[in-house]
């Protein structure tokens, strides 16, 4: 009935009205909402200016690729923690926010720095130094290793060069006063004389008493610190590329055969090239030349690589590796003299010429071309050697013994362990995910090799498992029963030293208790840090008079002693030491300027963190 109602309602005039306007305004609405949103491709914003998401992505990809290459193998324990990958991205994070603060803060004061600054920088910088001058192939290998343009490498430049200034200028903001550096020194670097002598606690441990309330009480007080965690004992085979190596020869025909097969790698090129940033330009540059125009004057007036232009384009020697790979290769299909048509390289337009070019001679390379061979052999062994290995744990999943001995190795096998205590060996991250987090765990099989590095993994199997828990009370009686004997015997045995101090304070020649005497002369200085605990009693003692002064307390061996301070005499350091530490304290102070600037323009700035980018990178 009511459908009925409806369909003859929607055949009248004021039905279709209304109808009209309802699809007008989805349509509408959905046009708006089309049209009008924005993708976010921000990591964060500043006072409203972007940090992008590339950005972001491209400093996470160099970091994560520092710590890789830093830490080799041992990269991999921590690679996959996402306490390591939350940390990197939020230090990074930080980082740019921190740059951001700064260059607006640069920007607010009229900071700058000139085109001709940045090719100062460029030309004296010592990483592209070569024989004491600037070496420009050593320049474009930096852009081609790194991914950057020239433009780009300047606006890096740019941006540092700014923030340098600030730096400077907070740097000449911070003042020390001599005297009170001078005080400081003599400070930190003093010289306390002390003798020590020690109250044994055994004894006194022994006769304590430790009722089962008392047991109980500080057990059900304390119940976290009695958490077991969970263990694992596992046998393991360790692959490596090093086992692999032992079978691997490599014969004077192989390299002489390599060196033929391969031999436009060892040929180096004597280059030169113009840089133009758009195709067009590129092309009325090649016409010119076409016409008989000198390659040189083209590159000084033309090419936006302004380096190599100076030098009519010249790029030195150049060895295969050293430019990008486009460079290189429209490089290689020319000869001595010859020029190219435009190539496409990042985002430029290069035109290249080949000045001369020469083959580097067989016995120049052979150690290279043999080390070469022996890697890629050893490749090919280990990865025979693993997949064996494989087979066989597959095969006979209750033992590692096959293999073992299909790959040649032994197995190895660890005590129980937690995940706070993983053995060296095995300290990798996918390791460690599959002896706690997979079917592994339980024990009664073997794992597929894992890979931990560059031709290193490894195969396992958990051999014994038990769970985390709680000690029980009667499995931490002793150990609690043990530890309430030494804090009761401790505050026994230190008012009896405190007792003994404060007689010896009243007369030196007061005699010590049986047993006990004061050790050999010591020299403490605060800046060693050596027991700290003790260290901080001891330079908190007054000393007013030429008679040594005495005072009790716990060491940080959990042992009681009486110290004798004998003698204070303040730091001396020469005129040179002296100049160092002020640089350090200077150094310091700045440091703390810089973290108060960032704290105060952090107060006053609107961040916007993209937590939706965020969360989309931890997936």
């Amino acid at each position: 009935m009511l459908m009925e109602k409806l369909s003859d309602a929607s055949n009248s005039i004021l039905w279709k009205i209304i109808f009209a306007l309802i699809v007008v305004s989805f349509v509408l609405s959905g046009v708006a909402g089309y049209m009008f949103t924005r993708v976010d491709t921000s990591a964060a914003k500043v006072n409203g200016e972007e940090i992008s998401q590339q950005i972001f992505l491209e400093q996470y990809n160099q970091e994560y690729q520092r710590f890789s290459e830093q830490l080799g193998a041992q990269f991999t324990a921590v690679a996959d923690s996402p306490e390591f990958i939350n940390g990197l991205r939020s230090s990074i994070l930080e980082r740019l926010i921190n740059q951001e603060l700064l260059r607006q803060y640069a920007a607010e004061l009229k900071l700058d720095v000139s085109d001709s600054q940045i090719q100062q920088a460029i030309v004296t910088s010592p990483i592209f130094q070569k024989d004491g001058k600037f070496d420009n192939a050593l320049y474009q290998q930096m852009l081609s290793n790194n991914g950057l343009s020239g433009e780009r490498y300047a606006q890096y430049l740019r941006q540092g060069l700014t923030l340098q200034q600030l730096n400077d200028g907070i740097a000449r903001s911070a003042f020390t006063v001599s005297s009170q550096n001078e005080r400081v020194a003599q400070l930190f670097f003093q010289q306390r004389d002390v003798r020590l002598a020690e109250f044994p606690l055994v004894s006194t441990v022994a006769q304590q008493l430790v009722n089962e309330e008392e047991i109980s009480a500080y057990y059900n007080a304390n119940k976290a610190a009695f958490a077991v965690p969970e263990l694992v004992k596992v046998q393991y085979l360790d692959l490596t590329q090093q086992s692999a190596e032992k079978n691997v020869k490599v014969t004077d025909v192989e390299i002489a055969q390599y060196y033929q097969d391969n031999k436009v790698q060892y040929m180096t090129q004597h280059l030169a090239h113009i840089q133009l940033p758009t195709e067009q330009e590129a092309q009325a540059v090649y016409a010119d030349l076409q016409k008989g125009e000198s390659f040189a004057a083209l590159a000084k007036l033309y090419s936006s690589d302004k380096i190599s232009g100076a030098n009519g384009g010249d790029l030195d020697w150049v060895v295969a590796g050293m430019m990008p790979p486009q460079f290189e290769a429209a490089a290689r299909e020319l000869k001595a003299g010859e020029y190219s048509q435009p190539v496409k390289v990042d985002n430029a337009y290069h035109i290249i010429k080949v000045e001369d070019e020469k083959f580097l001679p067989l016995e120049q390379v052979k150690n290279d071309i043999a080390a070469k061979l022996r890697s890629e052999l050893s490749a090919k062994e280990f990865y025979a050697m693993e997949k064996q290995a494989n087979e066989k744990a597959f095969e006979q999943p209750d033992s590692l013994q096959a293999a073992a001995q299909a790959a040649g190795v032994s197995v190895q096998e660890t005590g129980y362990f937690s995940r706070n205590d993983i053995p060296a060996a095995l300290n990798y991250g996918n390791v460690v995910s599959a002896l706690f987090d997979s079917e592994l765990t339980q024990g009664g099989t073997n794992s597929e090799a894992i890979n931990v590095g560059d031709q290193h993994s490894l195969i396992v199997r958990v051999v014994e498992h038990k769970p985390e828990g709680v000690k029980t009370l009667d499995e931490a009686k002793d150990e609690i029963a043990q530890y309430l004997k030494q804090q009761k015997a401790e505050k026994i045995v230190l008012a009896q030293a405190e007792k003994v101090a404060q007689a010896l304070n009243e007369n030196s020649n007061v005699a010590l208790p049986n047993g006990i005497k004061f050790g050999e002369k010591a020299q403490w200085v605060y800046a060693e840090n050596k027991n700290p605990q003790l260290r901080d009693v001891i330079f908190a003692m007054k000393k007013d008079t030429d008679k040594p002064v005495y005072t009790a307390a716990k060491s940080g061996d959990n042992s009681i002693v009486v110290i004798e301070l004998a003698n204070v005499k303040d730091g001396e350091l020469n005129a040179e030491q002296l100049k160092q530490f002020d640089a350090q304290l200077k150094q310091a102070q700045q440091v703390e300027l810089q973290q108060a600037l960032l704290q105060a323009l952090r107060a006053k700035a609107k961040i916007e963190i993209n937590q939706e980018f965020l969360a989309q990178q931890e997936q």
